[in-house]
């Protein structure tokens, strides 16, 4: 009989393997979670799994489905927490049978409290429940879902395109182009990733922009910021219907105004919210301390004077906790993804 230490260990090593598999899930799934599963008998694999897309089978359902044979007193390792309430799919917590499954073994809980019950589900049905086994890894690969459920507000990504020396646009507000063709379609691809994109009116008036996917998948709700009533309604976003926020909404406040905002996106379930500027825009987001992540593109240009990507009044000593993700090269760009360590 295996002691706490060794099993530990061993749940521990089938998790890490469970969210592999659930890495493998794409933006198809949003906004669902990304959720890995496996089913293992005497410490051997028998079936992975993990959900592929929204309103298609959860990944405990896929995991199972590939069986080959019946099996019992087996261990169903899942990333988060199999959820207890009808939607697209039947419960998972339907499928997860006692006559199979001896252990289950979770990674995260669910923060929908739409979904959330199951463990307690399956331990009235005789199943022994172990959670919160590699939680942090589960909630950072949902950073999105857990952040939207937790802190009642959506995912907050900053997007920057800057010259070298700072700059988001000429002083007369001209900024096309920064980033070179490559650096802009990974834009297009990103805003397919997210429930609602952000911008000032001052940046409508400058560019006036589509803020579409450009064809690589669903369009973002455009919201945009107007606390003057200025915006031109014949812009070309009015074809999309956005959200406006005008002088009735907002105040002279720019933290009370973010959070008033983002309140108003929770409240119409936006998971995930782009910001795109212009540099006052992304500076009330700055100062607030509301963000989640940040892309950062840096094209090799220097314009000497211009409208600064910051207007705001920080010091050295201010500490947003950022940690570099990733680098990438499009052509001679670079952008710069930045998560918060919360």
């Amino acid at each position: 009989m295996k002691n706490n230490t060794q099993l530990n260990a061993l749940d521990e090593h089938f998790m890490n393997i469970a969210l592999q598999e659930a890495a493998k899930a794409n933006n198809k799934v949003f906004p669902n979670p990304k959720v890995g599963a496996l089913i293992v008998v005497e410490n051997n694999i028998i079936s992975k799994g993990y959900h592929k897309c929204y309103g298609e089978d959860h990944a405990e359902a896929n995991a199972i489905r590939k069986l080959d044979r019946p099996i019992t007193n087996a261990t169903l390792y899942v990333t988060l927490e199999p959820c207890s309430h009808l939607g697209k799919k039947n419960p998972c917590t339907d499928i997860i049978e006692s006559k199979m499954f001896s252990r289950v073994v979770i990674g995260a809980n669910d923060p929908n409290p739409k979904a959330s019950g199951g463990a307690e589900i399956l331990r009235n049905n005789n199943i022994n429940v172990v959670e919160n086994v590699c939680t942090e890894k589960s909630k950072k690969l949902n950073r999105r879902f857990f952040t939207y459920f937790e802190k009642k507000r959506p995912y907050v990504i900053l997007k920057i395109a800057s010259t070298l020396d700072g700059f988001i646009a000429e002083l007369s507000g001209h900024s096309k182009w920064i980033t070179n063709e490559k650096s802009r379609q990974s834009v297009h691809k990103l805003r397919s990733t997210c429930d609602a994109i952000l911008v000032g009116r001052k940046t409508i008036e400058a560019d006036d922009p589509s803020l579409t996917s450009h064809g690589y998948g669903k369009d973002p709700k455009i919201v945009i910021l107007d606390s003057n009533n200025k915006i031109n309604p014949k812009s070309k976003v009015f074809k999309n219907e956005p959200i406006v926020f005008t002088s009735k909404d907002l105040v002279k406040d720019p933290k009370k105004n973010t959070i008033y905002m983002l309140k108003k996106l929770y409240n119409k379930s936006y998971q995930t919210l782009l910001v795109e500027g212009g540099g006052e825009t992304l500076s009330y987001f700055l100062d607030s301390d509301l963000f989640d992540e940040l892309h950062i593109y840096y094209a090799p240009k220097i314009i000497g004077n211009g409208k600064p990507l910051y207007i705001g009044n920080n010091t050295l000593t201010k500490d947003y906790k950022l940690q570099l993700h990733k680098v990438e090269h499009f052509d001679h760009d670079i952008r710069m993804v930045f998560y918060r360590d919360n």
